[in-house]
């Protein structure tokens, strides 16, 4: 009888230990996707992504009106964007609008080691206020 009480009053001991386990690869696990940046980045794509970030300026479309300036923008980006990984990226995040558009862009110049994405920042700008 003694063994069942001993039983019993460790079970809450090893429902802590297993907490406790698996807060840690909790931990482990974010710790461990925050160093890495994913798999390498070529040169040409993190410049095709500058390129794009700095697009309004690069392709003289923030001298336009605003309503002119997404022509002058898709125009531009098709001549100078020098990979596929660059275009599909684009096709990929085109249905997007606003933030989550903006978000997007900025998670990928950051992956690839820019700073900050000045078109981002227009996109975000430019989005209609939520309802």
């Amino acid at each position: 009888m003694d063994a069942k009480i001993e039983r019993v009053q460790s079970a809450p001991a090893m429902q802590r230990f297993a907490c406790l386990l698996a807060c840690l690869g909790v931990v482990a696990g974010c710790q461990r996707g925050a160093g890495s940046a994913g798999p390498p980045v070529s040169e040409a794509y993190r410049s095709d992504i500058e390129d794009l970030c700095d697009a309004l300026v690069r392709s003289g479309a923030d001298q336009l009106p605003s309503g002119e300036r997404a022509l002058a923008l898709a125009s531009w980006l098709a001549a100078h964007q020098q990979t596929q990984e660059a275009h599909d990226y684009l096709a990929r995040i085109q249905p997007l609008t606003g933030d989550p558009k903006a978000a997007a862009l900025e998670a990928e110049a950051r992956r690839v080691g820019l700073p900050r994405c000045a078109l981002a920042d227009q996109w975000r700008a430019a989005a209609p206020p939520a309802p």
